[in-house]
């Protein structure tokens, strides 16, 4: 993968704040912010801004100002050899950026120093005073270098499993889904798929496993396969796994109702350990369930919450989100081991030591 090697400098803040990052050389302005996020060691709460000379990329938020380009629609050959990246307009952090040229053959942390700031302790002023009372995080190279890397993410096995299946063209059925000879395969290779888990007998439709037909719909959704002549076969961005990861990712943008229940989930996991799917539903109908209309006649009510997390149930199964108990009595979901390597956001999250 060709890298591009940047120093970020904290400005204001002594003693000095400074990393050094192989980003690839490919990176959205978007992922750029959440990779400087994780470099640094905030955690994306508030705002931000990339400027170079009178341009300026944001996120797109409606509090932005309308000269504010969309910075998920711009890359890192957009901006300049040197250009500022502004974070939380209330603490009014700034970092100078410069580019230094080609990275290493894969990106991640180079090198860095200073402790590291925090969120809501009032920027340079602030860092000053916590660091001076011992209050923050000192550097450690290992912890950031995990966060960036989690940040970068990688392709869940149960999406490569899928697109390698598909990769010498599947012949569907009439309604457009996987013949029996195909899901038995699928099941053999993620045999935890079907409906009654590795003891279920042999599948004989997609509906038997549920996670196939919610990677099937994503592949579809995200343009990294597509139906032709009656087979079903990946497209050219499924042979390159960060085109992969981008577009899985794009599919669920915390900006849209599925995308925001998804990222709750892994992050609740995350953050607070092993939870019943019920409590969730609770939890999120009272933090942001307001915030949603059921077909736009009525606002959601706590059973529309809970089937939002059942009908996404599939997906957080077959992408390793969530790992569930196997007894029917005990469903308590788990983080599963690739939480926080799928969802940017989540990879910044500090994840609970069991």
């Amino acid at each position: 993968m060709r890298t591009t090697r940047l120093q970020v400098r904290l400005d204001g803040v002594e003693p000095l704040v400074l990393r050094v990052l192989d980003v690839p050389a490919a990176v959205s302005v978007d992922e750029l912010h959440l990779l400087f996020q994780a470099a640094l060691g905030f955690q994306d709460t508030h705002l931000y801004e990339f400027g170079v000379g009178e341009k300026r990329f944001g996120p797109g938020d409606e509090d932005a100002p309308e000269d504010v380009l969309l910075a998920s629609s711009a890359r890192l050959t957009d901006l300049s050899a040197a250009f500022t990246y502004d974070y939380d307009f209330g603490d009014s952090w700034s970092a100078a950026v410069e580019v230094l040229g080609a990275g290493g053959e894969e990106p991640g942390l180079v090198s860095g120093e200073g402790h590291e700031p925090q969120d809501d302790i009032g920027g340079a002023p602030g860092y000053l005073e916590a660091l001076a009372a011992k209050e923050l995080r000192p550097f450690d190279a290992d912890r950031i270098g995990t966060r960036i890397r989690r940040v970068l993410g990688r392709v869940p096995p149960g999406v490569q499993v899928v697109l390698d299946v598909l990769a010498p063209g599947v012949k569907v059925t009439p309604q457009r889904r996987l013949p029996q000879k195909t899901v038995r395969e699928i099941q053999q290779r993620v045999p935890d798929w079907h409906l009654f888990g590795a003891e279920g007998k042999p599948a004989h439709r997609e509906d038997d496993l549920p996670p196939l037909e919610a990677v099937h719909d994503l592949v579809l959704a995200a343009g990294l396969a597509r139906h032709r002549h009656g087979v079903l076969a990946p497209t050219k961005a499924a042979a390159d796994p960060a085109e992969v990861l981008r577009r899985t990712r794009s599919a669920y943008r915390p900006e849209t109702f599925a995308g925001l229940v998804v990222g709750a989930v892994v992050s609740v996991l995350l953050v607070d350990g092993p939870q019943e799917p019920e409590a969730l539903a609770a939890e999120f109908h009272a933090g942001f369930g307001f915030r949603y209309s059921l077909d736009g006649r009525s606002p959601l009510s706590e059973d529309d919450m809970d089937m939002a997390l059942v009908d996404q149930r599939p997906l957080l199964l077959a992408l390793g989100q969530v790992v569930e108990n196997d007894s029917w009595q005990d469903r308590t979901w788990r983080a599963g081991p690739e939480a926080g390597w799928w969802l940017p956001r989540t990879g910044l999250l500090e994840p609970r030591v069991s």
